[in-house]
């Protein structure tokens, strides 16, 4: 299998997380978050809006090959001139050689200042799926550049903008991690942001239409529904929340969407609201245990030390990358940096 192939069947499997699309985070790329954890805490966005306060990125096996490798472009983008200071001169350093190269001490440095990492910093890599956590000095990390999975050799000569920039991961310090690494977030620090608690696979339980809570639907999604019919209605309880889910059918009875409410289990309040639907960039993914799917999708639980719980895994993405929400009212989503150039 040649390597424009095998990163493409990689990659694609990086995206069986869920959310919302990417052009609503291309504003915070070029800020590291560990400076900004803190912002705006005691900021209540008004409802509809979203704020933002961490960096996570993805890792993909580098072909067949014993690397891993952790793109960092989203906020190191690099345009289409030749600016060697982000890379070296790529012709010089010969057609297939430029597929996958390390840095320099000029060129990794370049890279470290302009996306406020420090040598003393540390990437640390969680596998919520396998409640895995393993951690690597920067320093003890070769910088490298890979060229992207809708590049090839045959795309000679390559241009800036084909190459993801990041850190290069051996295999072998990964060893029982989920495939393709599908369920490894990445961040990158002085301190690790992930708790040790293990997420939980939500096991939905089919429930009568007249159990969903009788919320109001907001008039925006009200738009987006128009003409699609109730289908089958879901819940699913933990010790702190109850979670509820309703399917909205297209004529044809294919799934168009799932509106999902999060209820506090003690006060009965509805802590966040989230819509779901079928677009050019996305489309529902299988619920876990419900439609045939080996693959657990949706997740919720502790999965950051100084942040309430979280859930995820609701879209398959085309477009943009998948995102994880904060359950509380500040209405927080998190959108992975992953890279995704389709």
């Amino acid at each position: 299998m040649n390597f424009k192939v095998s990163t493409l069947l990689s990659i694609s499997f990086l995206f069986l997380l869920s959310c919302n699309n990417k052009k609503e985070t291309e504003t915070n790329k070029t800020n590291l978050t560990k400076t900004a954890v803190a912002q705006n805490d005691s900021v209540q966005p008004e409802e509809g809006t979203r704020k933002e306060s961490i960096n996570l990125f993805t890792i993909i096996p580098k072909d067949s090959s014993d690397v891993a490798f952790v793109s960092l472009s989203d906020i190191y983008p690099i345009n289409d001139e030749k600016d060697t200071l982000a890379l070296p001169n790529i012709e010089k350093i010969g057609k297939y050689n430029a597929v996958y190269f390390t840095f320099d001490k000029i060129h990794r440095k370049r890279f470290l200042t302009k996306t406020n990492i420090s040598e003393t910093d540390s990437v640390f890599i969680i596998d919520y799926a396998k409640n895995k956590h393993i951690s690597f000095a920067v320093k003890n990390l070769k910088t490298a550049a890979m060229l992207d999975g809708y590049s090839s050799a045959e795309d000679w000569p390559y241009q800036q903008y084909d190459f993801m920039i990041g850190f290069e991961i051996r295999k072998k310090h990964l060893n029982g991690f989920s495939e393709y690494y599908r369920d490894a977030l990445v961040y990158v620090g002085k301190e690790n942001p992930f708790s040790k608690e293990p997420l939980k696979a939500i096991a939905w339980k089919k429930i009568a239409q007249k159990d969903y809570p009788s919320k109001a639907i907001k008039n925006q999604d009200r738009i987006l529904l128009k003409g699609k019919v109730a289908g089958n209605t879901y819940s699913y309880k933990t010790e702190s929340y109850q979670y509820f889910l309703q399917d909205y059918l297209e004529s044809n009875k294919t799934i168009y969407g799932r509106r999902l409410l999060v209820v506090d289990s003690k006060t009965k309040d509805i802590i966040i609201e989230k819509l779901y639907t079928q677009s050019e960039g996305t489309s529902p993914a299988p619920l876990n245990y419900e439609e045939g799917d080996d693959a657990i999708n949706q997740w919720t639980g502790k999965l950051f030390k100084n942040k309430p719980q979280v859930i995820f895994g609701f879209e398959y993405m085309s477009f943009g990358c998948p995102g994880i929400s904060i359950i509380d009212k500040s209405n927080e989503e998190i959108f992975l940096q992953c890279d995704n150039r389709h």
